[in-house]
């Protein structure tokens, strides 16, 4: 998913901050020279500006490298300079880097306390709703096992992206792609519930693709938009037509990895894996399992909803300890899910 920031207040100076130059001196050199003659120094607020950008670049920069603890330490300096300008667009924007990260470095409970923080300190400065937010609020919630507390938020989410395009008269891409990760996100909790009833009613959640909206997606953000409606295809139907899921759930994966996401291309062949064993196909389940496995295991171990019947697949080959390198739209990091 992109990062284009909530919705309400991202709009106010987003604009001016991308025009800044990128590089700068030193912190230690913005301070003022008082006393001192030549030319006169940079306002304070512009000076603050572009430090604030060094950090969310550097971030931007680690987080696709696969290095998510840098990351997460400069979207930490961003959020500390975005609360000292006291600015509610950068606060959020900042705040919402940093808990992707620390989601990404397999810290959903500081993603959530992050995501809380932010949503509490936009709000007192006049915030109004916040959808990213709510989002990464809800994959942290669903990689906790909190699947209730998932679907809340998840579909939250998803209505608070419905009402910023309805706002506007016509869809925007960011109200797009979030829209389908929010029921993406809602569909894995369900699934983990067994509940058919609640996965029955995702499709209704996922708005109706505006042309103009995904004319406007790059490359990047189409192929993922593409994921995860075939992910949702396949978790809706792995219960009633396991054939389709297992089809949908493929094509999702392949996507996947044509987009360089390769921690959702292990949950999307996972689920292949398991819509192959309800029609009985044991050695196709067993395949995708093992690759599924194999993507995993630089991360974080066995995919959740891996049988404990197929984890000897693996066991006693050596885990590389680097994660895989990943490649993210160019507006800033993908919200990972699980």
């Amino acid at each position: 998913m992109m990062n284009n920031g909530p919705q309400s207040v991202a709009k106010v100076g987003c604009a001016k901050r991308w025009s800044l130059l990128r590089t700068a001196l030193p912190l230690v050199a913005l301070l003022p020279l008082a006393g001192c003659g030549g030319a006169q120094p940079e306002p304070a607020a512009e000076q603050y500006d572009v430090a604030l950008q060094q950090f969310l670049s550097a971030g931007r920069d680690s987080f696709m490298l696969g290095r998510y603890t840098v990351a997460e330490t400069q979207y930490r300096k961003a959020a500390s300079l975005a609360l000292l300008r006291d600015s509610a667009p950068e606060i959020a924007e900042s705040g919402y880097d940093l808990a992707v990260s620390q989601l990404a470095a397999e810290e959903p409970a500081l993603a959530r306390a992050t995501a809380d923080r932010t949503r509490r300190a936009v709000a007192l400065r006049g915030g109004h709703a916040m959808p990213y937010l709510d989002l990464v609020d809800a994959a942290a919630c669903y990689r906790l096992g909190q699947y209730e507390q998932a679907r809340d938020l998840a579909l939250r989410a998803a209505q608070g992206a419905s009402a910023a395009s309805a706002h506007r008269g016509v869809g925007s891409a960011s109200a797009l792609l979030l829209n389908t990760r929010a029921a993406l996100v809602y569909a894995l909790a369900a699934d983990q519930q067994n509940d058919t009833a609640a996965l029955a009613r995702v499709p209704a959640m996922i708005a109706m693709t505006d042309p103009h909206a995904a004319k406007a997606l790059s490359a990047t953000q189409s192929v993922a938009l593409r994921a995860d409606q075939h992910e949702i295809q396949a978790l809706v139907a792995r219960r009633t037509n396991p054939t389709e899921a297992w089809k949908q759930a493929e094509e999702a994966a392949n996507l996947r990895r044509e987009g360089g996401n390769y921690h959702d291309m292990a949950r999307a062949l996972a689920l292949a894996a398991r819509s192959a064993d309800a029609v009985g196909q044991k050695d196709k389940a067993q395949a995708l399992w093992t690759r599924a496995a194999r993507v995993r295991l630089h991360r974080v171990g066995w995919p959740a909803t891996c049988p404990a019947r197929w984890r000897p697949v693996w066991r006693g080959q050596r885990i590389p300890s680097a994660p895989l390198p990943r490649t993210t739209p160019a507006h800033g990091p993908v919200l990972p899910v699980a």
